[in-house]
């Protein structure tokens, strides 16, 4: 869904606000005193929901303005009478509070079906997938992705919507309906952080299938897909602030197949065993908390640090011995 800047979403709305102020005339104040109250509250609401949406990279500064929002929607009433405002709401509670997302689902699903088909219910049934992914309830979130799916048209949108799904369907163990998902999203993304998304996912899904020859090379691609800076502040995607990583700790499998396709293709032995070693590093990062949720890619995991151990004793193997870097080799002594 396309938004305005916020700056010119600022001016319409609040320029909305003073127009709906205006328009309450004397007897309407007489007769519902809170009526002007209500509604600038009601566009308040959607202005930071709004500006909480458009947020990159600080979630902390979402959660302030979902919460914000919720507020004031609470306080307009709108929410009991209006089901856009009932699924507004659920979204803002979705963003702003933690360990509700239950409550918030239910609340956005109750308001859905009374809503005719729009990038607004797209997007909010992109997020009730979101929010079920986040419960842990996987299920749930691949019918609302199917769902947001059948009113999407923008292809960055159904890239994202593929992406992740593929990911439930990965976390679910269906593997090969994650590795489709995932080279959809490869095939329909346009922009630059959405591509190299889908290839890391399609990668992952890969390597967690058994194939990690072609894994490995789509992380190889992903990496390679540089963000501009700004406005991101990395160009790894890997690095951005704004992602939720389900569970958290996938993030460091994520970087870890990133340094490897790094090391294969690295042009020395320095920069090869330094990539080893960080990949390594976030092995055992992934590792610890992956084998206390019980993960099922704890084995893959294992695998790859096995990988990035033989890697490294291979490249020391293979290390001139003290002093004879210094000597080209045409000129050793034989």
């Amino acid at each position: 869904m396309r938004r305005l800047p916020a700056a010119s979403l600022l001016l319409a709305l609040s320029g909305a606000a003073d127009a709906h102020a205006e328009e309450v005339g004397l007897w309407q104040r007489v007769r519902d005193p809170g009526a002007v109250m209500r509604g600038k509250a009601r566009l308040r609401a959607e202005q930071l929901f709004d500006q909480a949406s458009s947020a990159r990279g600080d979630l902390e500064i979402l959660r302030e303005l979902s919460l914000g929002s919720a507020a004031l929607l609470e306080l307009s009433g709108g929410a009991r009478r209006d089901p856009w405002q009932t699924v507004l709401l659920g979204r803002a509670l979705l963003d702003a509070e933690a360990g509700r997302e239950r409550a918030a689902i239910q609340l956005i699903e109750s308001g859905l079906a009374a809503l005719p088909p729009s990038d607004f219910k797209r997007a909010s049934l992109f997020d009730v997938g979101l929010g079920a992914m986040l419960s842990g309830d996987m299920e749930h979130a691949t019918r609302a992705f199917s769902a947001a799916l059948q009113l999407a048209w923008d292809p960055d949108d159904r890239a994202t919507i593929h992406r992740n799904r593929g990911k439930a369907n990965m976390l679910l163990g269906r593997l090969s309906e994650a590795v489709a998902d995932f080279r959809a999203a490869v095939r329909l993304a346009r922009g630059v952080e959405v591509l190299a998304l889908s290839h890391f996912g399609l990668g992952v899904a890969l390597e967690r299938s058994g194939d990690y020859p072609q894994g490995i090379q789509e992380i190889a691609r992903g990496v390679a897909v540089r963000l501009p800076v700004p406005p991101y502040p990395s160009e790894s995607v890997l690095d951005s602030l704004s992602l939720r990583w389900i569970p958290e700790y996938d993030v460091h499998y994520f970087r870890a197949l990133a340094k490897m396709s790094e090391a294969v293709g690295a042009d020395s032995s320095a920069a090869r065993r330094e990539h080893y070693e960080a990949a390594l590093e976030n092995l055992e990062q992934y590792l610890p908390p992956a084998e206390a949720a019980r993960d099922r890619f704890v084995t893959n995991a294992l695998r790859l640090r096995q990988r990035c151990v033989e890697a490294l004793d291979a490249a020391r193997a293979l290390a001139p011995r003290s002093g004879e870097a210094l000597v080209p080799r045409s000129r050793r002594v034989r």
